[in-house]
């Protein structure tokens, strides 16, 4: 028993710890207390209905309480909002665009996007065709893009892929809906390895008596690593997914993220 609580409390001190990352983003986004816990709220509701159901029985929501803690009032109305995180179909086909202008002839070459014609043969028009099929105009995604930053212009009219913008924090849908998403999976993928005999490739490399100098030279070398390992098995991964498509079990999906972390404020 003694043992038990020593490791309830080891819990709550790491859990706490992992929350402070986004208790300072929240603050900073000016969303309470309040707000969380009805979040905290739909989201134990959510998982207790869809992981921990009895096979054969509808929860009811008595049983979610029970499970959770929630008041059975919030319970019933929290199920009657539910609401499912997923992309809207402009961002998945923006993914798509993405993974093949970094990958796939004609658009890249010695593993490099190119730059391309607005329209015509090998284009931006051509691209976005591939996978919009006509439902968002190639336009409405040029402009979306050159708006956020993803894509210029040069002096010759051709739009480059900018690489780096990618990654800045815009608050877009689609920054938004891939915070979400990597950081769910992320902890998934810690949580499972806690919980399950089963477990899934988790590493990271940590030092902290650095120099700037080390810190600016290290942040260099792990994001060319990185980009060089994201772009190869984005490369594999697409080629595969265009091949598993006519396979009956072709239902199953990864993710592979890097992220680099330094105290080093002023870079």
């Amino acid at each position: 028993m003694e043992n038990e609580d020593q490791q309830n409390a080891l819990l709550k001190s790491a859990i706490k710890h992992l929350l402070k990352p986004l208790m300072r983003f929240l603050i900073h986004k000016q969303i309470t207390l309040a707000t969380l816990m009805e979040l905290v709220k739909s989201a134990y509701v959510e998982v207790a209905e869809k992981d921990f159901a009895i096979e054969g029985k509808a929860p009811t929501d008595s049983r979610i309480n029970l499970l959770t803690g929630v008041h059975r009032k919030d319970v019933k109305r929290l199920r009657d909002l539910q609401e499912t995180h997923k992309p809207s179909e402009r961002l998945s086909i923006s993914s798509l665009m993405l993974a093949s202008w970094m990958s796939e002839a004609p658009f890249c070459k010695n593993g490099e996007p190119i730059a391309l014609p607005k329209s015509g043969d090998k284009s931006f028009e051509s691209l976005a065709n591939q996978y919009s099929r006509q439902n968002i105009r190639a336009t409405s995604i040029m402009e979306n893009w050159l708006d956020m930053g993803w894509i210029e212009k040069n002096d010759a009219g051709l739009l480059t892929l900018k690489l780096e913008r990618l990654q800045e924090n815009q608050l877009s849908e689609d920054q938004l809906f891939f915070f979400a998403e990597n950081l769910a999976d992320h902890i998934a993928t810690s949580t499972g390895n806690l919980s399950h005999s089963k477990k899934m490739f988790e590493r990271a490399v940590f030092y902290n008596s650095l120099s700037k100098e080390s810190i600016l030279i290290l942040k260099k070398s792990a994001k060319q690593q990185s980009m060089a390992v994201l772009k190869d098995l984005n490369k594999q991964a697409l080629s595969m997914q265009k091949h598993d498509k006519s396979l009956s079990d072709s239902h199953y999906r990864f993710r592979l993220g890097s992220y680099f972390f330094t105290d080093l404020e002023d870079e």
